[in-house]
Order: C-alpha cells, then structure tokens, then sequence
C-alpha cells in the first residue's frame, strides 16, 4: 500500500513539474507537437516499407525458392492490440490472415505483423519504422507469405507455410550479426516444430 501512495506522489510531481514547464515565458500557451520528432509519420513508415519491397523480393528469389514476382503488396498499419484482435478475433476475419493457429506454439507469442491473403496486405505496428534490421526482418517474413499467396503455392496445413517465413526473416537477421532467438525470442527447433503438420 505504501509503495503504491509513493508511486502516486511522484507521479503527481512529475505531471505537476512538467505542467508548469509547458507555458512560455510570455505566458502564452505552447504548441504542441502533433507528432515526436524522434517518431517517423506513418508516411515515412510507408514509404521505408515500399522503398525496401524490391530488395527484399529479389533476395528471397535468390535465396529462396520462391519466384520474383513485382506485384506489390498494400501496406498498412494497425496498433499492436488491432493486430491481435485481427489474428485471434473472430474466425471470419482471422481465416483471411496468415499465421493463424491458435493451437500453434509460435501463435501464443505477441503478434509482430500479418499478411492479408485476400486483400494483399501487409499489416505492420504501428510503431514499424524500417530503419533496424530487426525491422526489416519483420517485412521480409510477410513478403515470404505475399509470395507464396500469389504464386499459389499450396501447403499441407496452413502452419506448414511459417517454416520459410521465418528461416528468411532469420537468414536475413544474419546479415547484420543477429538472429530470431535474440531478437524476437524465436528459436528455429520451435519453428520446426510448430510448422509440422501434426494434426
């Protein structure tokens, strides 16, 4: 109870101290900022995301089986909590979406993106920005699903497809001296293991 009355307290001072450093010296009310400076806008996002499509196709048809098709996928944007209503919510709409096992170990982890297969769509957080490789890895696992949904490729259950999705995002990782187990927790014996077709 303690703890809670002084985390309260200091919370009030804080909101208090940075209140009274909002106004100007002239009195006036400051602006505010619609975006942070340091947060890119959902255009520089987009446009990050498109900028790499090329690159990323080309690198998984060169080092992958899949083909180099150009046709661009959407990219859109959705809070982390969207993303998970969207992937878990009603089986109407999570049945469009890739990854979509809830049986799957790999599917009880925090949803990172998804891909559309209707709509063609890449949905990315909202907090997306491209510039990290950890970034980019995300992109490059969805642009594996965009392939494989517009080459028709067919697979023994819907799991089977995250296999390469995710030795991509892995093998692109380390390109830059990381991996998927440091930086999204994602070993490759639970990769194997979940895109089994079991049941």
């Amino acid at each position: 109870m303690f703890k809670r009355i002084l985390l309260l307290a200091v919370m009030v001072s804080l909101t208090l101290a940075a209140s009274s450093q909002a106004h100007c010296r002239d009195g006036s009310e400051p602006t505010v900022p619609t975006e942070s400076p340091s947060v890119p806008s959902r255009a520089d996002a987009t446009r990050a995301a498109e900028d790499l499509l090329d690159e990323i196709v080309t690198w998984l048809a060169s080092n992958f089986d899949l083909p180099a098709i150009t046709e661009r996928p959407a990219i859109e944007f959705a809070s982390k909590v969207k993303l998970a209503t969207m992937r878990f919510g009603d089986g109407a709409l999570s049945e469009s979406f890739t990854e979509n096992d809830a049986f799957d170990e790999l599917a009880q982890r925090q949803v990172v993106a998804l891909y559309n297969n209707r709509s063609k769509a890449i949905l990315l957080p909202d907090d997306w920005t491209g510039t990290s490789p950890a970034d980019q890895s995300i992109l490059v696992h969805e642009m594996v699903h965009h392939l494989q949904n517009l080459a028709k490729l067919t697979f023994e259950c819907p799991r089977a497809r995250e296999k390469l999705a995710y030795l991509a995002q892995d093998k692109w990782l380390g390109r830059f001296g990381m991996s998927l187990e440091r930086e999204f927790d994602v070993d490759m014996f639970t990769v194997l293991i979940s895109s089994a077709c079991m049941f």
